[in-house]
């Protein structure tokens, strides 16, 4: 999807926002839901800052869930028959689907009660908020008290969450995938990532940028993304020579839509897609657990699974 990295400056969300406050009436009870969602957002946005952009993880058994969208029911499904294993989302909470905050808060909920590994996807942001549909439905489907106000608490929130995971220094997490350093488009080092400072609202930074937007492709090096300047199709050449300088041996990844749920790309690159919320209602829903040397891929509503790869 096209984007203008630029779009957000000038007026703040909140001036962007108030006239549709201005007439919106709500009941009190929707208003103490609104004040403990932005201290449940807050505490979380605290705890990310915490734990810095590039999480180590160490775990027997991992469920990992793919884009969800706002999909509450698959969620629900999800947390049903895995719940009690540690899960990590690779991002996407948001937009398309109705039920973003749901999802949202559930994620962050999770995370909170140590549950949870939570990582940012390229809808955590402002740019894809405003037209992905996240600010309306806070605003006009929910009719939220003070949209503007939760919205900023979720914005810093974003800001801080998590870019990518190193999987028992076999895996590597990711939303989108391996950022390439310009102008030459060598891979970035996970410590170059970790290292990131500034505003992260969209985020500015090309690296971090791209972590959440850059999309695998049968190439051999690179290419320029269909999804608009800054963002870049990674080959076999800059996967390999990433995988190899982090000692790791395969990325698991969300970001792109794919109907089945799972695609393997260049044998070592892994995408997962969990919703079937909105435009998404054909997709058939994926996870991944990986445990040992294994990551398996299942169906979410069948149990199915689709395939076994050994690490």
């Amino acid at each position: 999807m096209a984007h203008e990295r630029g779009r957000c400056s000038g007026q703040s969300l909140l001036q962007r926002l108030s006239p549709i406050q201005a007439d919106v009436t709500v009941k009190l009870t929707q208003r103490l839901v609104a004040v403990d969602l932005k201290e449940l957002f807050r505490e979380a946005a605290a705890k990310f800052a915490e734990g810095g952009l590039v999480l180590d993880i160490r775990e027997k058994e991992l469920v990992i869930v793919g884009d969800l969208h706002g999909d509450r029911d698959t969620l629900d499904i999800i947390l049903e028959k895995w719940g009690n294993k540690k899960l990590l989302f690779l991002g996407d909470y948001v937009d398309r689907g109705r039920h973003g905050l749901e999802v949202l808060k559930t994620v962050v909920g999770l995370y909170l009660e140590g549950r949870a590994y939570v990582l940012r996807g390229n809808h955590e942001s402002p740019l894809m908020n405003e037209d992905g549909g996240f600010i309306d439905e806070l605003c006009l489907l929910k009719r939220l008290p003070n949209c503007a106000e939760l919205y900023g608490e979720i914005e810093k929130m974003f800001a801080r969450m998590p870019l990518a995971a190193k999987i028992n220094d076999v895996l590597l997490a990711v939303h989108g995938g391996v950022p390439l350093k310009e102008p030459s488009m060598e891979p970035a080092a996970l410590e170059e990532l970790k290292a990131v400072r500034g505003d992260l609202t969209l985020p500015e930074d090309p690296l971090a940028f791209q972590a959440l937007w850059n999309d695998p492709c049968d190439c051999e090096s690179y290419m320029p993304s269909p999804r608009g300047p800054g963002i870049w199709l990674y080959g076999r050449r800059p996967t390999a020579e990433f995988l190899k300088r982090e000692g790791l041996k395969g990325i698991v990844r969300g970001h792109l839509y794919v109907e089945q749920g799972f695609v393997r790309h260049n044998s070592v690159v892994y995408t997962i897609f969990s919703s079937k919320a909105g435009p998404y209602r054909a997709v058939r829903p994926k996870i991944g657990i990986y445990s040992g040397d294994i990551l398996a891929i299942k169906d979410v509503y069948t149990d199915d699974t689709l395939a076994e790869i050994k690490i």
